[in-house]
């Protein structure tokens, strides 16, 4: 498995565990509804790029653009290392290692 594909199947675990954690914690039913589907879509993407699918790739860098999009304004507004800080900067990492193989 390539490393883009790998990176992208830690971040889509990371946003899973949120998800639950985010339920668990809060019980909050949306965190473990778009944790899952967000974690499962960037899973999907790492499984589809270890089979050198290039959807995959895309699929990756359009969720995290997402997840970026979603949390990046919420922490700079009120800085919170959970899940804010951790979801940008893994979001960041795994974008930028989609987009540098995509266009490689």
């Amino acid at each position: 498995m390539d490393f883009p594909a790998i990176v992208t199947a830690i971040f889509g675990a990371f946003v899973v565990f949120g998800g639950v954690m985010g339920y668990v914690k809060a019980k909050s039913k949306a965190s473990l509804i778009a944790g899952g589907i967000t974690g499962g879509l960037l899973l999907l993407s790492a499984f589809l790029m270890a089979r050198g699918i290039t959807a995959g790739a895309i699929l990756g860098i359009v969720v995290s653009l997402l997840l970026i999009g979603q949390f990046g304004p919420s922490l700079a507004k009120k800085f919170k290392v959970m899940p804010n800080l951790l979801v940008v900067i893994l979001g960041l990492i795994t974008l930028g290692t989609l987009v540098f193989s995509f266009f490689r």
